[in-house]
């Protein structure tokens, strides 16, 4: 029945608050945040009923072959929909609360070269989807996204104590940014390999980012994750269960999860930055916990790869989501376990940050995950997972 009724129980229940919050402080923030998470659902929802329309149509479907494992030609065009709703959204609430409550955390001259971005991302990620393009340009690609995001002037300019660095002068903070932007963005593109996976990934993301900058007073960047909230929601729905009768699935392709990966840096960094000097570390340490696994992951492959001679551009198996699938769990409770690792994290990184020095946490951080990869996923039975049919198991296989 949840499935079913989906659409109209997340609604209902979005409409409500907003009105809940609209009747006990008008002027506040959480109605506006409200409006923005409902039609980015709404929005999302309408636009994928399009998308597998026009997929049909033209016939452009991710079809099977020996380097995937779904059974059936399934659009990788659902994350088409991820950066213009998003976008929309957040200029209609930014201008809302501009008529209630001027004044911002962001300027109208930094948001427009963010949105140059997030297009370019967006421009070479269909391409990527429809034809296929070479590494070497979807790399250069994600260069020229962190390039217009640091010209907008926003860069890491403190690392609060991590490896015993505060302040960073521009010509260390500004590559540094461009690194860590390109790395989160193929982080989640590349744990994009399994029905609901990213998107769960980036749902638990935001919602940390949607409360963190809700409590700090940053509308702009609460804004940002209550719109791409509201996508993710409505797209796992599809990407899990599928869509209308005939439950057509959608993947998000790389178009969504370097979209995702783009926004997903870019308020880490926001919300790290932009925090008070009391409890910076602290702050830092919170914002980075929904990215440790995406991190990790890719990490652990590229050096598994590079030890056994092999390029770390070469498809294999050996991410975390293969291996759990691999030892018999279903796709479901794939996604459970590797969101309760994340879950991990993230209560341990709360709890500890007030206390010990960051670089000890992510220390502590990088040796839970070596536990969880090293023990706990050799101990579990070696055997295949029995797969529903039609299942999407994997979107790519690098």
């Amino acid at each position: 029945m949840m499935k079913k009724y989906y659409f109209y129980i997340v609604s209902l229940v979005t409409l409500l608050a907003g009105v809940a919050a609209f009747l006990l402080e008008p002027t506040g923030w959480l109605g506006f945040l409200c409006v923005a998470f409902l039609l980015s659902f709404v929005l999302m929802y309408n636009a994928m009923h399009n998308i597998l329309n026009i997929s049909h149509r033209k016939q452009l479907f991710d079809l099977p072959d020996k380097r995937r494992i779904h059974k059936t030609p399934t659009s990788r065009l659902g994350g088409f929909a991820f950066a213009p709703i998003v976008i929309c959204s957040v200029i209609l609430v930014m201008t809302l609360h501009e008529t209630t409550t001027p004044g911002n955390d962001i300027s109208v001259e930094k948001f427009t070269i963010w949105i140059c971005a997030l297009t370019f991302i967006h421009m070479t990620g269909t391409i990527d989807d429809l034809i296929g393009i070479r590494n070497t340009v979807k790399l250069l690609s994600q260069v020229i996204a962190s390039v217009l995001v640091i010209y907008s002037g926003f860069w890491i300019h403190d690392l609060h104590g991590l490896f015993g660095i505060h302040t960073l002068p521009a010509i260390a903070g500004m590559p540094l940014t461009m690194l860590f932007l390109v790395f989160i963005i193929n982080a989640f593109n590349l744990i994009d390999g399994m029905d609901g996976l990213a998107a769960s990934m980036g749902i638990l993301a935001f919602t940390v980012y949607s409360v963190y900058s809700y409590f700090e007073g940053l509308f702009f960047f609460a804004a940002i994750s209550f719109s791409i909230l509201g996508v993710l929601t409505a797209f796992f729905h599809t990407n899990m269960w599928g869509y209308g009768a005939k439950r057509h699935k959608l993947f998000m392709g790389d178009t969504g999860s370097q979209t995702i990966g783009l926004i997903t840096g870019i308020l880490c960094i926001g919300l790290a930055m932009n925090s008070g000097t009391t409890l910076a570390a602290s702050d830092l340490a919170l914002v980075l916990s929904p990215l440790l696994v995406p991190a990790f992951d890719v990490l652990h492959v590229v050096l598994f790869r590079l030890i056994n001679g092999r390029s770390p551009f070469n498809p294999d198996m050996t991410h975390i989501h293969h291996r759990l699938l691999k030892s018999g769990l279903d796709p479901h409770r794939s996604i459970l376990f590797i969101l309760f690792i994340s879950a991990i994290f993230m209560l341990l990184n709360l709890f500890l940050a007030p206390y010990i020095n960051i670089t000890f946490i992510l220390l502590l951080d990088l040796g839970i995950w070596c536990f969880f990869n090293g023990v706990v996923l050799r101990l579990l039975p070696r055997k295949a997972a029995k797969i529903p049919k039609g299942r999407q198991l994997e979107q790519k296989s690098c």
